[in-house]
């Protein structure tokens, strides 16, 4: 699955946080990270942040994972980690 992990929040608008709930399937999420449903596409996430600094933010992928091989844990809880 895709996410997007928010590198540089100084130059990042919670605009596009909101926006990206809003109009995409939000999986999970953490205070820098949104984790999107299987159905949604790299293409899909850069509709939205179009206008975004390259440098401000990662499209990665992501799969649940044990807490032993854990990258990312989410607000829910449930661990994350990166797809290489």
């Amino acid at each position: 699955m895709k996410a997007l992990l928010i590198k540089d929040e100084l130059h990042w608008h919670k605009d596009w946080s909101s926006q990206l709930g809003t109009m995409l399937d939000t999986r999970d999420s953490s205070n820098n990270l949104l984790i999107f449903a299987e159905n949604c596409s790299e293409e899909d996430i850069l509709k939205i942040i179009g206008k975004a600094r390259r440098d401000s933010y990662q499209i990665i992928d992501l799969e649940e994972a044990a807490e032993e091989n854990c990258d990312f844990m989410a607000d829910s809880g449930t661990c994350y980690r990166k797809l290489h």
